[in-house]
This record gives structure tokens, C-alpha cells and sequence, in this order.
């Protein structure tokens, strides 16, 4: 059955053949498939937290790039099929656009399997919310954020509370570094008070969260409800228990050495952050009292992030597709040359790439780097176009020059286009450089920002520039 439709494929649709489409893209949903289930089963998010690395993400960024090395595999494997025989391919396609729509599919297919970068993201993703509900989740992150308040008592932390000026978005109470007091309602209260504690790392809740969490710890103590402190106290140590985090912090040592008049203690609380992290060096802490009170939030931390993180990043996504343009460009190359043919463009390509990379980098005048930079764009392109035009009669050197320009496309043209832009603008300003008015325009912005009218122009000169390989006959084995 397969053979059958293999042959109806070749008889009907040559190109679909030639490339094999139908089953690259069988191949690619089933890699994507992989992706996603490696994305879920190799994250971070695991309930056991016990000499857990606080860095998180770092197996999703592997699985990434494991992932990354599976698809090139596969993606080898079917350039050596579609390039199988390649000499022979001078009969195929027959029609003037054959070949660019052969081009459109090799693009479609890099582009399809550089995409399986974001189904390991959407399987990271899905990983982190079905590690709790969210109610419960919600839940052990308040206990977290307000059991580390409780826990807040080194010299790092008590230094820093008023190192800045800020207006409690609870009370709009306005606390400067001039105050000698911490001034909560109407008390006084001082700086090394247990009721000043903020922890200004926090990055995981909204300012409407974090600063309600706060104040309600902040009422507990103002009011010297030792029930609810108790009761903070005892659901975080189970949350630490639970995690396989340590702490020799009890309910009762709490209550020892903070729970007195002004809620001050010399008493100091280590906060074991793991080894990935700079932790400060604590003056000597006679009571010998720590807890893993910073590795427990940076875990809930990402675990909410994780869980409401997007899937597709815009710049990810734009700098995948510029990359499977580029090897398009560099696969279609190969059909259309000789395999010394195709040697010769990418050398020629590469050392294009690194002259001009060299004109930017070493000039250490921006505007006259440019300069020069747009001056050698153009007379690279006018070069490369002679030599295809008026060698014709030398197949060798037009099929390099053709293929010289088609890799380069992509970014050349686009670069004199931004190039010139920059240059208008600065006209207008009454300078030539790359800033219009207070604002900097990049080529990087412009990459982003151009990226549709770029891919779109793209299209357009390599249906043109296909044409005319096409009409010269300009393929292996002709």
C-alpha cells in the first residue's frame, strides 16, 4: 500500500515526491509529540526540593537543546533522501515556478520543525499546573510568602529595609531612610522590628499581592494575635517538611526569641539559599538557627511563573524563522549546484559575513562605520550581480554568483533598506547616524519590526531569482 501510494505520489505530484513531504511532515508531528512529553517529563517543578539546584528551568533548556539535536538528526537524514540522485533532478521540476514551490516547501519544513522548540515550552508549561490545583497552589504561595516574613531576621535583610525611600501601597504610608522609626498606623516601631519586614526579592506576586500579604502579617503583630502567628508558623514548617527542606526553627523558639513588646531579637535566622546563589556572610549566629526559607519561594516562585509563562516569545519566534529561511537558502543552493559549486557560494558567503561583520566591529566610529558598512553592501551586490549576468557563458561562476546572492538575501537586502531608512531619518536630524532625535533605531529593531514586509520581500525575489536559474537551466546535471 505504501509503494502504491508512493508511485500515484511521483505520477501526481512530483514535487510533494521529490521532497518527501507527506512523510516529513508524519515524522515532524510525531517529533513535535516528543517534544512536548519531553518538555512535561524533564522540568523542574518535582515536590522534593531536598539539595534542589534553586535555579529552575535548566532540564527544560536541556530538553530544548537535546531536542534541537534530535530534530538536525532528522532533518540530515531527510536532506540525504531529498538530495539522493540530486544530478539527475535536472528533469524535475518542468514548470517556470516548479522550483520556487519547491523552495516554499523545504521552507515549510525547517520552519515546522524549528517550531517544536515552543511545543517543549507548552509541555513545561502544562508540567507546572498540574503539579497542584490552583486553589491549593494559591494557598502554599501565601503560606510561603508570609512564613518567610516570620523568617526574615539576618543582618542582610534588616540593613537593607531602610536603605530606600517607598509609599506602602496599603497604608500610603510614606517611608523615607531618614526615619529613625518604622511607623505603622499609629505606632512606632524600630527598624530591626519583626512588623518592618519586606522582602524586596519577592517577584512572583503582583504589588497588590505582595503588599496585602505583607500588611496582613503586619496587622498580626500590630494587634499581637499570637494564634494566627502560631498557626503561620506551624502550616509553613509543614510546607518546609513537606518540600524536604530543613529548618531547626520551632513554633516555640519563635515565640522565645521574637514574640516580645517591639518584636525585636539579636537572635539571627540563617536563610540557606543553596549553592547556586552569592549568600552573604552572616555575622556568627550563636543560636545556630536557619532555614530554607529562600530555595521554598524561588521554588513557588517559577512554579507560578512556569504555570502562566508564555509559550510562543515573539523574538524567539521571529530569530527560528530567520534561521530556517537561512537554511532553505542554503538546502535550495545545493539542489540547484554542483556539490563544488555549492562549496565555493557558502566559502564566498562566509567570508562576505565576516569582512562586513569586520566593518561594523573594528571601526570604532559608528557613523562612519556605516558608511562603509552600505557602501560595501551595495558594491558586493553589484558585483554579484554582474558576474551572473555577463558570465553566462561560464556556468560555474554565474551558478556561484547566483547562489552567493540568494543565500545572502535574506539579510543583505534588508540591511541596505535599514541602512537607508537610518540615513533619511538622520538627513531630516541633520546628521548621519542612527539615532532620530532621543530615539535608537537598531538593525535589530528593525529586523523585528520589518520582519513581515522583510519575509514577504524575500518571497518575491526568489520566485524572481528562481525563475531565472530555471530558465538558464542553470542544475546539476544539465
Amino acid at each position: 500500500m505504501l509503494k502504491k501510494f508512493d508511485t500515484q505520489l511521483l505520477l501526481r505530484f512530483p514535487l510533494l515526491w521529490n521532497t518527501r513531504f507527506p512523510y516529513i511532515v508524519i515524522v515532524g508531528i510525531l517529533f513535535h509529540i516528543l517534544a512536548f512529553l519531553a518538555g512535561f517529563w524533564f522540568n523542574d517543578f518535582g515536590k522534593d526540593l531536598y539539595r534542589k539546584d534553586v535555579y529552575f528551568y535548566k532540564h527544560r533548556d536541556l530538553t530544548a537543546f537535546g531536542i534541537g539535536i534530535i530534530g538536525s538528526v532528522i532533518l540530515l537524514i531527510w536532506f540525504l533522501f531529498y538530495i539522493r540522485n540530486n544530478g539527475f533532478k535536472s528533469f524535475y521540476p518542468k514548470k517556470k515556478d516548479d522550483l520556487f514551490k519547491e523552495w516554499w516547501i523545504v521552507l515549510g519544513i525547517f520552519v515546522f520543525f524549528s517550531m517544536a522548540f515552543f511545543s517543549v515550552n507548552y509541555g513545561s508549561r502544562y508540567a507546572a499546573r498540574t503539579v497542584f490545583s490552583a486553589e491549593q497552589l494559591s494557598r502554599n504561595a501565601e503560606i510561603t510568602y508570609k512564613g518567610r516574613l516570620l523568617m526574615l531576621n539576618d543582618d542582610y535583610n534588616k540593613e537593607r529595609q531602610p536603605e530606600s525611600s517607598y509609599i506602602d501601597p496599603v497604608d500610603s504610608v510614606y517611608q523615607t531612610i531618614d526615619s529613625e522609626f518604622f511607623k505603622y498606623k499609629d505606632k512606632e516601631y524600630p527598624w530591626k522590628s519583626m512588623i518592618a519586614n519586606q522582602d524586596r526579592e519577592v517577584f512572583y506576586y503582583d504589588n497588590k499581592l505582595d503588599s496585602l500579604y505583607t500588611d496582613q502579617v503586619r496587622q498580626l503583630f500590630y494587634r499581637n494575635d499570637s494564634v494566627q502567628l502560631q498557626k503561620i508558623l506551624s502550616q509553613y514548617l509543614d510546607l518546609l517538611k513537606e518540600h524536604h527542606l530543613e529548618t531547626n526553627v520551632t513554633t516555640a523558639l519563635w515565640f522565645k526569641y521574637f514574640y516580645n513588646k517591639e518584636f525585636v531579637s539579636d537572635v539571627l535566622i540563617g536563610d540557606r539559599r543553596g549553592n547556586s546563589y552569592d549568600v552573604p556572610e552572616y555575622l556568627p549566629n550563636k543560636k545556630g538557627l536557619y532555614a530554607d526559607s529562600y530555595i521554598l519561594k524561588e521554588y513557588y516562585g517559577n512554579l507560578i511563573m512556569g504555570k502562566d509563562a508564555k509559550v510562543l516569545h515573539y523574538d524567539i519566534f521571529l530569530a527560528l524563522l530567520y534561521l530556517a529561511t537561512t537554511l532553505s537558502m542554503v538546502v535550495i543552493t545545493f539542489r540547484i549546484s554542483s556539490l563544488l559549486q555549492w562549496f565555493i557560494s557558502i566559502v564566498t558567503f562566509m567570508l562576505l559575513v565576516i569582512i562586513n561583520t569586520a566593518l561594523l566591529g573594528f571601526i570604532s566610529d559608528r557613523v562612519v562605520g556605516f558608511q562603509i558598512f552600505l557602501i560595501a553592501l551595495l558594491v558586493e551586490l553589484i558585483v554579484f550581480l554582474s558576474l551572473a549576468f555577463i558570465a553566462r557563458y561560464r556556468k560555474n561562476l554565474s551558478s556561484v554568483a547566483l547562489n552567493v546572492i540568494i543565500l545572502g538575501f535574506t539579510f543583505i537586502i534588508p540591511s541596505v533598506i535599514a541602512v537607508f531608512r537610518n540615513a533619511f531619518w538622520s538627513m531630516q536630524a541633520h546628521q548621519f547616524s542612527f539615532y532620530s532625535g532621543s530615539e535608537s533605531y537598531t538593525l535589530d529593531r528593525f529586523f523585528s519590526d520589518a520582519a513581515a514586509g522583510n519575509l514577504i520581500l524575500t518571497g518575491i525575489v526568489m520566485l524572481l531569482l528562481l525563475r531565472w536559474v530555471r530558465s538558464r537551466k542553470a542544475l546539476p546535471g544539465n
